[in-house]
């Protein structure tokens, strides 16, 4: 799935949850409106602020207009009742879709409450990636790709295969922007583009089932895949698709795997499923294995030149034992109080501490220390998030009311504002 999630709780509950680009903001969507909560904060604080609008709560009066200077600002225009909430980085810009047409995308600047623009599809809206360079719009069979400082369209990829759970993840370093999606509705292949320079760079089988998950490295150098199985996680680099790792996560019965994601300094990846069990694998060589791709002609270790001689007599048998030897057993888990119908995980560094953190679809996000040692980690802390929290709401200037501003156009010398010109289109 993507670095977020839409769920089907009830509608008094969350809709979305999902990390930023790098693991510093959560990003709830509900029926009110959006909050955003600092991963920071989660570790250090004993009580919590978000940003954000319960827009049902500040706006009953459906035909109320807010005016600051030129900017006038219309509450029912799609920002309630929010199933997909992105926001870049942790700049003013976010990117909602709503339950109230979720073929229309709205761009988005919260401080100064001002819509930059909308863009409507044909079809609903599965998956949104952003970095600073593009906004990836994926529906269900193509790709829309948007130039951030301009808002206008520079690509679709027309007729790419069914793609009903959205399978998408986009390359968040500078520069860069490198998307990747399913290839086959068949296979787990996976298919890189570049959508700076528009152009396809590779396709590789990751694994045989169709892929269930997707996730980049902040380097934007390895990819992380599962399958609809889930019993598989493997890693490859970007872009040639040469396999460098393998793990099994845990027993053999599938899962659906939710989340993927990496370190800041990838030394470790985190899967999250519908089980409590969040494992983390370290991303270091196994002495006399070698990971090669799969595809590789090259000769392999003794172990493959075995594998090879048995396999004319047990093929079957074989690929099965194989890999169970070559894979790589999770380096340390975390269990959460039970298991939910959506999360979604972050690696958080801290104070040079790493952390998993996890964020569930009923409203709560857990924090554990992941120390050297691997093994069972512990549990440090644990907030309510969410419409049904006690947590206050605060403006960027640090009071609870909306922020007063004049601001029409955002400045594009801050980059903790955003890019972006006004524009509309339809």
């Amino acid at each position: 799935m993507s670095s977020g999630t839409a769920t089907d709780e009830n509608p008094e509950t969350i809709n979305y949850i999902g990390f930023n680009q790098d693991a510093k903001i959560i990003s709830v969507g509900h029926k009110e409106g959006y909050m955003f909560y600092k991963t920071v904060d989660i570790l250090e604080n004993s009580t919590l602020t978000y940003e954000g609008e319960n827009l049902t709560r500040e706006f009953p009066d459906k035909s109320l207009r807010i005016s600051h200077e030129s900017v006038e600002v219309v509450p029912d225009l799609g920002l309630n009742n929010c199933l997909i909430v992105e926001r870049l980085f942790s700049s003013a810009l976010m990117v909602v879709i709503s339950q109230k047409d979720p073929r229309v995308m709205h761009v988005y600047h919260f401080t100064s409450r001002n819509i930059i623009c909308d863009h409507r599809f044909n079809k609903s809206v599965l998956t949104i990636r952003l970095n600073r360079e593009r906004i990836v719009v994926c529906l269900e069979d193509c790709i829309y790709i948007y130039n951030l400082k301009d808002m206008k369209m520079m690509h679709n990829i027309m007729d790419t295969p069914l793609n009903k759970l959205g399978v998408l993840d986009l390359t968040t370093n500078a520069g860069n922007a490198l998307i990747a999606y399913p290839a086959s509705t068949d296979t787990g292949s996976v298919h890189l583009f570049d959508a700076i320079n528009l152009s396809s760079v590779n396709t590789f089988v990751a694994h045989e089932g169709t892929l269930a998950c997707l996730k980049f490295n902040q380097e934007g150098n390895m990819i992380a895949t599962a399958s609809t199985k889930g019993t598989v996680i493997r890693i490859y680099s970007v872009p040639t698709g040469n396999r460098l790792f393998e793990f099994r996560r845990g027993v053999s019965r599938c899962v659906t795997i939710y989340s993927l994601c990496f370190s800041s300094d990838s030394k470790y990846l985190a899967s999250s499923s519908n089980t409590e069990t969040v494992h983390v694998f370290k991303l270091e060589k196994t002495e006399g294995v070698d990971h090669k791709p799969e595809s590789s002609s090259e000769g392999g270790s003794w172990f493959d030149t075995i594998n090879k001689t048995i396999s004319a007599y047990m093929p079957s048998q074989v690929m099965q034992v194989s890999e169970l030897m070559t894979t790589e057993r999770s380096f340390a888990t975390a269990k959460l109080p039970g298991a939910t119908r959506s999360n979604q995980i972050a690696l958080v560094s801290n104070k040079n501490q790493q952390y998993v953190m996890a964020a569930t679809s009923d409203g709560f996000v857990y924090a554990y220390r992941l120390d050297a040692e691997g093994g069972e980690l512990d549990l440090i802390k644990q907030h309510r998030i969410g419409p049904k929290s006690d947590t206050c709401r605060i403006s960027p200037t640090g009071t609870g009311a909306p922020k007063e501003t004049n601001q029409t156009v955002p400045n594009m010398d801050d980059p903790d504002d955003f890019p972006p010109m006004s524009h509309t289109s339809g």
